[in-house]
């Protein structure tokens, strides 16, 4: 993980998906005097092209189909406000993917502190995911790799290790990824890839 900053949230704004009521009334005063705008809804959520920057939620009353995206996938950053320690409850909670949660009654002091946790969470579980993806997209690639490795080897009667290397050289050349150029490799991209390599070692 990068190394995280913690944020000035002035100018954040919130969503509140829970019933108005006192604790909601101190986590408003909270966040306005953190600079952070909110707003309450419930239970009708639905988010647009500029969704908030975090989004509390009830995690006591919560349930399917309260976010308007993929469960377990959230856009933003999402904080339980939960009083409750049952497990059904709790389990539903951690299922939405919850960065943070903070408990009910809401106090005087913590809901910074939850915030940066909560955004600090989300930074890193993003960046799990994009590594992730990446190391996906590089094993479904390796039979391609594979085929052009042996394309080369083939064309120039090469070992695997020279291959590779023409093959990188050539990647780096055209400023892609070994995957993406070893998809689009033909027979005779393969042949002027020998050639020139052979020539710059000194070889032809």
């Amino acid at each position: 993980m990068s190394a995280f900053r913690t944020p000035n949230f002035r100018g954040y704004k919130a969503t509140i998906l829970h019933r108005h009521d006192d604790n909601i009334r101190r986590l408003e005063r909270h966040l306005d005097r953190l600079g952070v705008e909110s707003t309450v809804i419930w239970p009708d959520f639905k988010i647009d092209d500029t969704p908030p920057d975090v989004i509390f939620f009830d995690g006591d009353n919560g349930y399917d189909g309260l976010f308007p995206w993929a469960k377990g996938c959230p856009p933003v950053p999402l904080i339980a406000l939960i009083s409750s320690e049952a497990p059904g409850r709790l389990e539903w909670m951690l299922s939405q993917e919850t960065s943070a949660h903070l408990i009910k009654p809401i106090q005087s002091s913590g809901v910074f502190s939850t915030l940066v946790i909560a955004c600090a969470n989300y930074e890193k579980r993003q960046e799990q995911l994009i590594r992730i993806d990446t190391l996906e997209k590089r094993i479904s690639s390796r039979p391609v790799v594979f085929r052009a490795l042996l394309l080369i080897m083939e064309c120039g009667h090469l070992q695997d290790e020279a291959a590779f290397a023409i093959l990188r050289s050539a990647a780096m050349n055209n400023r892609q990824s070994i995957e993406d150029f070893a998809s689009t490799l033909s027979h005779s991209q393969a042949v002027s890839l020998i050639n020139d390599f052979s020539a710059d070692k000194g070889m032809a």
